[in-house]
């Protein structure tokens, strides 16, 4: 990565006994938008409140732009931030919600060209006299956006502010942002509990479990090649299954033991490691191949998602095995029916078995 524009350098904070944040570093070059991945708890909102200034770390710094801003209160950060609630001023109208922060920084007679300019780029220019009050969610949603942007802060951070629209407005505006972003070139962090959201929006994403970061990477090698377990389970769909390495071969592959017999895939692991497989979805395929992973399990269930169809089989592990396709299932295939699927050695994820996995 570039240097720095952004950086977190070992931010920790608990509240009472509870570690919250433990030595976190993170780094964001300059017009990239970065989101905190994770479930409720892991530390995400704690990072961004951090790096805002609205909470203090116990340990560690902020550093934008090259200057340590971690001492510095929020309002001489030159950060925006736009909350799941908004925080719109719901006595005043669109335009003047837009224009309030710029009051004290630009000459009057400027104002209103800026706040015009927003109004067009969030696409809200016949809503400039209209009370906040009167807006819909997506449309309150855009004017919290462009009166943060609209002071030109040099980052912008998220809270999951789409979390209170329905699926189809959420997913417009993910890409009104994403374009709005890239036209701007603003750098921003981002923070969802939302796997798809983080997927679509994002440069890289930052996984969070447990105060820490598990994986920093691009949307599609944390897919690809998540490199925990828990990015494995959080971050899209997975057939997960337990064994002990039982062989090694000098080209790298592995034997591996489990209930459902001897399966392959490419990793180094000593004979006698307990191991967890992992394999999307999509990789799984019905009938056998030479040279692939072959099992006959039993069908469980037949999800139907439109453009694509899961088949759950069942499973000796605590969740089913999954096979996801675009083609049309067979009409004689049914729940019950024993069928065998296969999937290539190397798109077998392997992880070392701990505890927590």
């Amino acid at each position: 990565m570039s240097e720095a524009f952004l950086e977190v350098r070992n931010a920790s904070k608990s509240f009472g006994t509870a570690t919250v944040l433990d030595g976190v570093a993170l780094e964001v070059a300059r017009g990239e938008f970065v989101s905190l991945l994770g479930p409720s708890g892991c530390g995400k909102t704690t990072l961004l409140r951090i790096i805002a200034g609205l909470t203090s770390a116990e340990s560690g710094a902020v550093i934008l732009d090259g200057q340590d801003i971690t001492a510095r209160p929020p309002h001489k950060r030159d950060v925006g931030v736009v909350f799941q609630n908004y925080a719109l001023f719901p006595h005043l109208s669109v335009a003047e919600n837009i224009g309030f922060g710029l009051r004290g920084r630009v000459a009057r007679q400027e104002i209103a060209a800026i706040v015009t300019r927003f109004l067009e780029l969030v696409r809200m220019g016949d809503f400039a006299d209209r009370s906040v009050r009167a807006l819909s969610g997506g449309q309150q949603q855009r004017v919290a956006v462009a009166r943060a942007l609209a002071v030109a802060p040099k980052l912008l951070l998220l809270d999951e502010p789409f979390s209170a629209l329905d699926r189809k407005l959420r997913e417009m505006m993910q890409m009104e942002l994403k374009r709005l972003l890239r036209e701007l070139g603003t750098t921003a962090i981002f923070v969802t509990h939302d796997q798809d959201e983080a997927l679509v929006m994002s440069d890289r994403i930052a996984v969070m479990n447990q105060g820490r970061i598990e994986q920093l990477d691009s949307p599609q090698a944390l897919y690809d090649r998540p490199t925990t377990p828990f990015a494995l389970q959080f971050v899209g769909l997975s057939t997960r299954i337990f064994g002990e390495v039982t062989s090694v071969e000098t080209d790298g592959t592995i034997a591996v033991t489990t209930a459902h017999g001897i399966l392959r895939a490419q990793g180094r692991f000593a004979r006698g490691s307990p191991v967890l497989l992992g394999i999307r979805p999509e990789r799984i395929s019905f009938g056998t191949q030479e040279g692939h992973n072959s099992i006959a399990p039993r069908l469980a269930d037949i999800v139907f998602q439109g453009a694509r169809v899961q088949a759950h089989f069942a499973s000796t592990e605590d969740e089913p095995i999954l096979l996801e396709t675009s083609a049309r299932l067979p009409a004689d295939i049914a729940p019950n029916a024993v069928l065998p699927i296969s999937w290539a050695p190397e798109d077998t994820l392997v992880f070392p078995r701990t505890a927590d996995s």
